[in-house]
C-alpha cells in the first residue's frame, strides 16, 4: 500500500484522536492559516465554525495583505494605513486584487458601466489604485468620481476658473506622495491644446494638494490650492507633463515642428520669473512623453528612442518661450533604434525604491520594460517582456496586464509573466478574449488601465465607460 494513502487529507475529520486538527490552540491555527493560499483559506472556513472564525481574523488577513504586496514587482498599497482597516475590509481589499489577477487571464463576463458628461471636451485621469477618476472639463473645473460607489456620484474637486477664453482643453497630472501612508498627491492642472490665438488674461499652471478624507464608503478627496504661475506660449501644444516633488516638466511642441522640455521649480516660479532649465532634444526626434526621475534626471520618449538627461542647475529666467539653439542638449544615456524597428509608445511609469520602470510598446506589437535605476552610476536596461504569435494592437499596457485588440476587431486582455521569470528570449503573452460589448475599437485617446483591480476606463464623446473585468469572489 502506498504510504501516502495512509495520510488523511482532511485531518480535521479525524474524530478519535488526541491530535485532531480542530483541537489545536487558536493561536496555532491562526499561525497556520496566515500562510495558507488565499483560495484554500476560503475553502477552510467551510469546515467548521472555529476555522471559519479564525479565517476571518485580522492577523490572518494582515498576513495575506503583506504576502500580496511582496509578490508584486511594482509598488502597491492600500489608501490608508492597514490599522485603519477592519479584518473584513482587509479581506475585501486582498480578494478584489487576487480576483483581478486570476480573472484577467481567462475569458469572463465583463461588467460595463457608464457615466454621462455633458461636455464636448474633457480629459480623464485615474488615480493609482483604481478607485478615483478625475475628469478635467472644458470649463477648467475638475470632477472626481468614486468608482467603488454603486451610483458613481461625482463631486467638484476644483472649481471652474474665471477663464474668459473658454473651451480650451485642460488636463491633469498627479504625483503620489509615497511618504504618506494615507493617499495624498499633488495635482497639476494645465491647458494642453494647441493655442493659436491670443488669449485674454492668464492661463496658469495650477498645483493642488489632494488628500483622502474619511474612511470606507464615506471617503472622499479634498483639494487645497498650493501655487500657480503663468506659462503659456502661443502656437504651441503641451504633449505631456510630469510632476515629481518640486519639479514640473512639460513637453512643448511648436507650430514649427520643434520640441523642447521645460523643467520648473514650481514653488519658486511666478508671473515675473520662471525658475527653470530647458532641455532641447534633437530636431529629428518626434516627441511622445517625458518623465521626471529621481536623482534630478529626466526621461524623454520619442517614437524612435528613449533619452535620459540630467536636470541642470535651474536659473531665474524671463517667463517667455526659450530660443531653440542649433545644437541639442547633452544626454546622459540613450536607447536608440539603429535598425528602425521600434516605434515607441510610452504607456505608464511605475516607481519603486530602486528604480523607475517605463512601460513601452513598439509598432511590432512587442512589450518592453525599461528600468532606470535611481543610482546614477547604474545603466538603464531594456527587457523584452513578451511576444505573441498573433498580431495585436495594444491600447494600454502596465507591468502585468495589457488591454488591446486582435485582428482589428476582437478586444483582448493580455497577461504577462513576472519580469523575474523571463528568460533571455522573453515569453509568450497570455491572451484572453473579452466578450462583446458596446465599445468600438481603435480608441483615441487610449483607455486608462488600473492594474490593481483590472479596471479599464475609456471615453467616447459624452460618455465615460468603465469596464470591471474581475468578479468579486464569494467570501
Amino acid at each position: 500500500m502506498d504510504s501516502l494513502s495512509l495520510i488523511d487529507p482532511r485531518p480535521w475529520k479525524i474524530k478519535n484522536s488526541r491530535h485532531s486538527f480542530s483541537t489545536l490552540p487558536a493561536e496555532v491555527l491562526t499561525e497556520i492559516l496566515k500562510h495558507v493560499h488565499w483560495h484554500d483559506l476560503l475553502m477552510v472556513r467551510q469546515v467548521c465554525k472555529q476555522l471559519n472564525d479564525i479565517s476571518r481574523t485580522r492577523a490572518v488577513w494582515t498576513s495575506q495583505y503583506q504576502s500580496y504586496l511582496a509578490e508584486k514587482e511594482f509598488r502597491l498599497a492600500a489608501e490608508e494605513p492597514i490599522d485603519m482597516y477592519s479584518s473584513a475590509e482587509l479581506e475585501s481589499w486582498v480578494l478584489q486584487r487576487r480576483s483581478a489577477d486570476k480573472e484577467w487571464e481567462i475569458t469572463n463576463p465583463v461588467r460595463e458601466r457608464s457615466i454621462f458628461l455633458d461636455y464636448k471636451t474633457y480629459t480623464l485621469t485615474m488615480v493609482p489604485g483604481g478607485r478615483w477618476l478625475l475628469a478635467a472639463l472644458s470649463d477648467s473645473s475638475v470632477l472626481c468620481y468614486d468608482l467603488e460607489d454603486p451610483d458613481m456620484r461625482s463631486t467638484v474637486l476644483t472649481p471652474p476658473r474665471d477663464d474668459p477664453n473658454g473651451k480650451l482643453i485642460y488636463d491633469v497630472t498627479v504625483d503620489i506622495d509615497q511618504s504618506n501612508a494615507t493617499l495624498s498627491f499633488c495635482m497639476v492642472h494645465f491647458p494642453s491644446d494647441f493655442i493659436i490665438q491670443p488669449v485674454t488674461g492668464s492661463l496658469d499652471l495650477m498645483i493642488w494638494r489632494v488628500n483622502l478624507r474619511g474612511h470606507g464608503s464615506s471617503a472622499h478627496l479634498e483639494a487645497n490650492f498650493l501655487h500657480s504661475f503663468p506659462a503659456t506660449e502661443l502656437f504651441t501644444t503641451i504633449l505631456a507633463v510630469s510632476l515629481s516633488g518640486d519639479l514640473l516638466a512639460r513637453l512643448v511642441y511648436t507650430s514649427q515642428f520643434r520640441s523642447y522640455i521645460e523643467v520648473f521649480d514650481w514653488r519658486a516660479s511666478t508671473a515675473l520669473v520662471h525658475r527653470r532649465t530647458v532641455i532641447f532634444p534633437k530636431r529629428t526626434e518626434r516627441p511622445y512623453s517625458v518623465v521626471v526621475l529621481p536623482g534630478r534626471q529626466l526621461a524623454f520618449v520619442s517614437i524612435r528612442n528613449v533619452t535620459v538627461y540630467d536636470i541642470d542647475i535651474m536659473v531665474d529666467d524671463r517667463p517667455i518661450a526659450p530660443t531653440i539653439p542649433q545644437s541639442p542638449s547633452e544626454v546622459r544615456w540613450t536607447l536608440f533604434d539603429h535598425d528602425g524597428d521600434f516605434v515607441f509608445q510610452h504607456h505608464q511609469s511605475s516607481l519603486d525604491i530602486k528604480a523607475v520602470t517605463l512601460v513601452l510598446t513598439s509598432d511590432h506589437r512587442m512589450i518592453y520594460h525599461l528600468t532606470i535605476p535611481h543610482n546614477l552610476n547604474s545603466t538603464p536596461h531594456l527587457v523584452h517582456h513578451g511576444k505573441s504569435t498573433q498580431e495585436h494592437y495594444f491600447y494600454t499596457v502596465g507591468r502585468e496586464k495589457a488591454f488591446g485588440e486582435k485582428d482589428n476587431s476582437i478586444l483582448v486582455k493580455v497577461g504577462m509573466a513576472r519580469e523575474s521569470d523571463l528568460g533571455t528570449t522573453g515569453c509568450e503573452l497570455n491572451v484572453s478574449r473579452i466578450p462583446e460589448m458596446s465599445l468600438q475599437s481603435r480608441y483615441f485617446p487610449p483607455p486608462i488601465l488600473s492594474e490593481d483591480i483590472g479596471r479599464i476606463v475609456t471615453k467616447m464623446k459624452s460618455y465615460v465607460f468603465i469596464l470591471d473585468t474581475c468578479r468579486s469572489p464569494v467570501v
